[in-house]
């Protein structure tokens, strides 16, 4: 493996870097560490990705099942019974671990400092998929111009 990371940095290299990030100011120190914020974000919207796939294979299973089976009249027992069902209940359990774990991130996120443009913009995503914008059209919009904004701003790397 050598003395080189994925990236085909040394680690005398980051040890050099590191060593003098205390007497480069708050802010230069700050992009030298990664952002934990970024990397929090594309969890969570990967998990939210695989939801919503999961999700419509989960509505166009049953409406298969429904034309095939006339599966929604079936007894619990009997939908069991029908092969095909099994991918519900399959589905139905990732979506459940998907849920929980998507909460647990979104729990963390406004404990944790974004240090990075892109951990700024991660969070500002994450907020505008969560405020739904049927039950808080005002607030989904001022989050989703907030973001569009920041992503037109000269400076900013997302």
């Amino acid at each position: 493996m050598g003395s080189h990371n994925r990236k085909g940095v040394s680690r005398r290299g980051t040890i050099a870097t590191l060593s003098v990030a205390p007497f480069l100011g708050p802010s230069v120190a700050n992009a030298l560490e990664p952002d934990r914020c970024v990397a929090a974000c594309e969890h969570w919207l990967a998990l939210n990705a695989e939801h919503k796939r999961l999700a419509n294979r989960w509505c166009d299973l049953e409406v298969e099942l429904e034309r095939t089976h006339k599966f929604l009249s079936l007894s619990r027992r009997k939908q069991r019974l029908i092969p095909e069902a099994r991918e519900l209940e399959e589905i139905d359990d990732r979506l459940e671990e998907l849920h929980d774990e998507m909460r647990t991130i979104l729990a963390l996120l406004p404990t944790m400092v974004a240090t990075s443009d892109l951990g700024l913009a991660g969070k500002l995503a994450v907020a505008a998929i969560e405020v739904c914008p049927e039950e808080n059209a005002e607030a989904h919009h001022l989050i989703a111009s907030i973001l569009r904004d920041f992503k037109s701003m000269p400076t900013v790397i997302a």
